[in-house]
Formats: C-alpha cells, structure tokens, sequence
C-alpha cells in the first residue's frame, strides 16, 4: 500500500546536494505511522491503548540519489509477524522516472507505553496486519 508521498525539500539534503539519510528514515517513520492508522492503530487508540509499533532494527539499500524537488511514494508491506514483533518491508519509488531509489526493511515490536516492554500483538491488530502481507509471485 501507498504509504507516503511527499517532494524532497531543501531541508532534506545534505552538503552534497542530495537527500540525507535522515531524511530517508524520517519517510519510513512517516509511512509505519499511515500503515499504522490503516490497521485500526490510530494516534486515538494509541493515546486510549498506550500501545503502538516502536522501532527496533531498521537495514536500508540506497540505489540512487533523490535531489530537492523529486517526488516519491513510499510502499510498504508487512513481511512477517511475530509474537510481539512485525517486519516491515518499505521502498521509495521516484515519480518522474518509476526507479526504486531506496528500500528498508525495518523490525518493530508492540509495545506497552506505560509498562516500557514489549507485548503480544492482539488478535485483532493481527489480522488487520495479515491483510496488508505482500502476495508472493509467480517469477518462473
């Protein structure tokens, strides 16, 4: 699913004119808030639950510079669940040509915001994450 689509800012790069890599981890927080909300797990629910997806691992392949003015759309998939924990599967695609110029695959765990630990993903956000697992596809 579409998960963000925003242009690069000047703000967004670095001394060498090209988007920062903070940048790119800023998008992929950006977008595990929308898949989030897609799932039921809205900024009410977390306020109400004090539950939500922190960040634990993020791996990140950078495949081509994305400069001020680019627009791009991030999507994002869930890849695996867990118990307590769920990898996602991110890539950013350029608008203009259709390249893939990044791609992270990021682990979260659920979390108890009070308590400060991790807990068991519930039955019902569950399934609502299984719903957003990529299709395999037939490549041969």
């Amino acid at each position: 699913m579409e998960t963000l689509r925003r242009p690069v800012g000047p703000r967004d790069c670095d001394i060498l004119g090209h988007m920062n890599v903070a940048a790119y981890i800023e998008a992929v927080s950006d977008a595990m808030f929308a898949l989030q909300t897609a799932v039921g797990l809205d900024r009410k629910t977390m306020d109400s639950t004090r539950r939500s997806f922190v960040a634990a691992h993020i791996a990140a392949d950078y495949k081509a510079e994305m400069l001020a003015g680019d627009v791009f759309t991030l999507h994002s998939h869930v890849q695996h669940l867990g118990t307590k924990s769920a990898r996602f599967a991110h890539r950013m695609i350029r608008m203009s040509d259709g390249a893939t110029v990044f791609e992270a695959e990021n682990t979260s765990v659920f979390f108890d915001l009070e308590a400060r630990r991790a807990v068991a993903i519930p039955d019902d956000l569950r399934h609502a994450l299984n719903r957003l697992k990529e299709e395999p596809t037939d490549e041969t």
